[in-house]
């Protein structure tokens, strides 16, 4: 288990800029008090639209891709595709304009671990990835990261990763399903020909669709390697309360489930919650079969 996140809270964040980032995406900059605590790679965020603004009457969960401390507070970045009524209405809020934030929200990635580090990212999976990268590079720690996609143009923001790897001495493993950039093949490709050169013992995280999730804990679980994986579900409340994001415990830990000593907030026996147990989970802890 990872241990217990940061006290969250509710404040007002104001957008300092959006803009393009590539592959139909946006980089969104929100600026935040001082009092929001900072958050960890791997947590989320719930942000609430104005309601003149928005069609939509429940908050977005965003994962934080990126924060830096400024006089005053923090700034807090996010990449994002707006391709619902919400994350669209998102997008067409200017700088300048006010924003409701829940957080920092659920369980990040365990980066203190000793091992060689090694993040693995599917598409717009790269945002939690480079923050945990900038992460690990102020412990002084540098890291692979392998970063796959359909193709070439759905490597969100590949000229920023390059960048951000080079400066802290990380290296960049691409693979595209077309073969068009990188390896043709998956990540778990570039895994099987990567893990033979990286020291042991390994340490994944991973952020991606589900199904390439599905594939990284798999491959992570035969090889012995500690694997964390951030999920997502349908998230409304981003604390428990409304008990809408459920994920299907293994049977290990099912065996392993001790209901007096769960807060209330947890799931049950079978069933975990996304936003409170989550969303960064480790592989053994959930049921590949029955993940979708």
């Amino acid at each position: 288990m990872i241990a217990a996140p940061r006290a969250w809270r509710q404040t007002a964040g104001v957008i300092a800029r959006q803009a393009p980032h590539g592959a139909g995406h946006w980089w969104l900059d929100l600026d935040v008090p001082a009092s929001f605590a900072p958050p960890a790679p791997g947590q989320f965020v719930q942000l609430l639209l104005p309601p003149a603004a928005s069609p939509v009457l429940l908050p977005r969960p965003m994962s934080v891709a990126a924060v830096t401390r400024r006089r005053g507070g923090l700034r807090l970045g996010f990449l994002y595709a707006p391709v619902g009524a919400g994350t669209r209405a998102l997008a067409a809020l200017p700088a300048g304009d006010r924003v409701e934030v829940l957080g920092p929200l659920g369980h990040g990635y365990p980066l203190e671990r000793p091992g060689t580090p090694v993040l693995v990212a599917g598409g717009r999976g790269i945002a939690p990835l480079l923050f945990a990268a900038d992460a690990l590079a102020r412990q002084g720690r540098r890291c692979e990261l392998v970063f796959g996609a359909r193709s070439r143009d759905l490597l969100v923001g590949l000229d920023d990763a390059r960048r951000r790897l080079a400066a802290m001495g990380g290296r960049l493993h691409l693979s595209t399903d077309d073969g068009s950039r990188g390896v043709r093949g998956n990540v778990v490709d570039v895994l099987e020909r990567l893990a033979p050169r990286l020291a042991f013992p390994l340490v994944l995280h991973a952020c991606g669709p589900h199904a390439m999730l599905k594939a990284v804990a798999r491959w992570g679980l035969r090889h012995g390697a500690s694997t964390w994986l951030a999920m997502e579900s349908v998230m409304a409340c981003g604390t428990g309360v409304c008990r809408g994001c459920p994920l299907p415990r293994s049977a290990s830990a099912v065996a392993g489930f001790d209901g007096a000593r769960t807060p209330s907030l947890h799931g049950n026996r079978e069933w975990a919650m996304c936003c409170t147990e989550g969303p960064v989970f480790e592989a053994g802890e959930l049921d590949w079969e029955r993940i979708e």
